[in-house]
């Protein structure tokens, strides 16, 4: 329906739900000043609802009652019925009677059954039985399903109807750290809330909605409806209150797909279609992906990554590699970057294969933390012995600019080891200045206040934008490989867009390195065109600790 819930004709009406349902049993009262809002407009003369609650341990005596949720006083005899599945196994029944002389149309039932299925939610949700059977089957925040209540649920669905008839959709909303940074968690709830009503309205009698922990949700839905389930999730406008005020919001969603086949059981809707968008959230291209075979293989071995992660950094498994960065204008070494490599028993794993995994499971922010701790060590190692290093800078996932401390701690560790901070630079991606750009430009003030230095890393990579060269208080900033390529190659185009941002940057006082250097052509050019500072394999590939050692004694190179 084209999120009709977040338009004008309705935002009272979910609006006077929402505002009251969570604090009040009384959801008489509640639907009825909400209906009449919109009475006259969808022409209700009397709403009715039923509630069947089947006898269990937790309800001893079951529950049969009749609810008048609103009455104008004059209503036709026919009416509409609309029936919805409670977590515990029981029946909401709705019988929606038109006002006299009334006959409600196709469209009519449309916008009634959208209407109903928010009712039929906020009902279950503060317990219209007035009992407390839902507990173990719902989610305590937003009312819907939960895991449990989905394994009950499901399992009861798909003995009455053929589960190859359905697709399972599993999904994430997008950057929903954001909306607990901007309003710590209260945004975020409201979003959760809010965005899951809407769902479960659009969500058929035979069909299941559940929300599995955090912003993951899964839905089974008939096969016939899975495209417009998907337009329905995947963007959708929420008008929510901030600290500053009702805002609203663009909800979108990562999504991924699986239909159902005949020898197929709830655990493999859940499990293939959580693959699958776990492809979508790490593709630049579709934020739905289908399910497919060799999906399984990739995700067991992510798995067996994740699992001994932890081992591996506590027997100090991770390996720290120094790739130098040279000073284009004398030759010497003028710093590094410090590069990971996992030493496991069987061969060096390279982090394209494991980088990914962890930021997807957050683990890499140990791994950073673990890589500044073992290059302050090692500077530290090398002050000691009478060698001077050079400035050395770590990578840090964007994941970590939500952490208010982040700089503190950094700091922590540098002074825990007696580092000057002039040796430590700390490189965030430039997707990073999209994600957040507040947050990191506090984050990059804060790191400046303690006189470390700060890089954006990977420029050009992402959408770059001349808003952080202005706001952003970073003292380096690393051209990605994509700029280097074509250099000096015939490329008049490449010429000229690299040597205008060397010349701006550093104007703005701005330090560049270009990364990806292969060939002395393209280090002479960047040479002549401004471009301090070179890092790639015509210098060097990233060293081993010893390796490196050889070159903070002997820092000067001939090309």
């Amino acid at each position: 329906m084209d999120n009709e819930l977040y338009s004008k004709k309705f935002e009272k009406f979910y609006e006077s739900l929402t505002a009251n349902f969570a604090d009040t049993s009384d959801i008489q009262n509640v639907v009825s000043l909400a209906v009449q809002g919109i009475a006259e407009d969808l022409k209700i003369g009397m709403l009715t609802a039923d509630v069947n609650i089947p006898v269990s341990v937790r309800v001893p005596n079951g529950k049969n009652e009749r609810y008048i949720l609103y009455d104008s006083g004059a209503h036709s005899e026919e009416y509409k019925e609309f029936q919805y599945l409670t977590a515990d196994g029981g029946r909401l029944i709705y019988q929606v009677y038109s006002v006299p002389n009334y006959e409600y149309d196709v469209e009519d039932d449309k916008i009634l059954d959208f209407v109903i299925g928010i009712i039929a939610y906020v009902s279950r949700y503060v317990r219209i039985a007035e009992h407390d059977a839902m507990t173990a089957f719902t989610d305590s925040l937003t009312g819907c399903l939960n895991s449990n209540g989905l394994s009950r649920n499901g399992g009861l669905l798909f003995i009455k109807h053929d589960i190859a008839d359905y697709a399972s959709v599993y999904f994430n909303i997008k950057n929903f750290s954001y909306f607990n940074h901007v309003d710590r968690t209260k945004l975020g709830d409201e979003i959760l809330k809010k965005f899951s009503i809407a769902v479960n309205a659009y969500i058929q009698n035979e069909e299941i909605f559940a929300r599995l922990g955090g912003d993951s949700f899964v839905a089974f839905v008939k096969k016939e409806r899975v495209d417009n389930f998907v337009d329905f999730i995947t963007s959708m406008n929420i008008r929510a209150n901030t600290n500053r005020g009702p805002k609203e919001f663009t909800v979108e969603c990562n999504a991924g797909l699986y239909f159902a086949v005949h020898k197929d059981n709830i655990s493999n809707l859940i499990n293939y279609s959580a693959i699958a968008c776990k492809y979508a959230r790490n593709s630049k291209t579709y934020d739905c992906v289908w399910f497919r075979d060799y999906m399984i293989d990739d995700n067991l071995r992510e798995k067996e990554i994740s699992y001994k992660f932890h081992d591996a950094v506590s027997e100090e498994k991770f390996a720290v590699y120094y790739q130098p960065k040279v000073n284009l204008e004398d030759g010497t070494l003028g710093g590094a970057e410090a590069l990971v490599r996992w030493a496991a028993k069987e061969r060096i794993i390279q982090p394209n294969e494991f980088i990914p995994v962890l930021e997807k499971e957050g683990s890499i922010k140990d791994l950073d933390f673990y890589m500044l701790k073992h290059v302050c060590k090692d500077i530290r190692t090398w002050i000691d012995k009478g060698i001077e290093p050079v400035p050395v800078s770590i990578n840090f996932s964007k994941i970590h600019i939500y952490n208010n401390n982040l700089a503190e701690s950094i700091n922590k560790i540098i002074t825990e080891y007696g580092v000057d901070p002039k040796y430590i630079e700390i490189e965030i991606t430039e997707k990073s200045c999209t994600d957040d750009f507040l947050t990191l430009k506090e984050f990059m003030k804060a790191m400046q206040d303690r006189n470390i230095k700060t890089a954006i890393d990977d420029f050009g990579d992402g959408i770059s934008s001349l808003n952080y060269l202005r706001d952003l208080s970073f003292n380096y900033i690393k051209f990605d490989k994509v700029f280097i390529d074509n250099v000096d190659n015939g490329s008049q185009k490449d010429d000229i867009i690299v040597t205008s941002l060397i010349d701006m940057l550093n104007k703005l006082g701005k330090c560049v390195v270009a990364e990806g250097v292969e060939t002395k052509k393209q280090a002479d050019f960047l040479k002549k065109v401004g471009c301090k500072y070179a890092q790639g394999y015509y210098f060097d590939r990233p060293l081993e600790k010893e390796d490196f050692v050889g070159r903070l004694k002997n820092k000067k190179y001939d090309y």
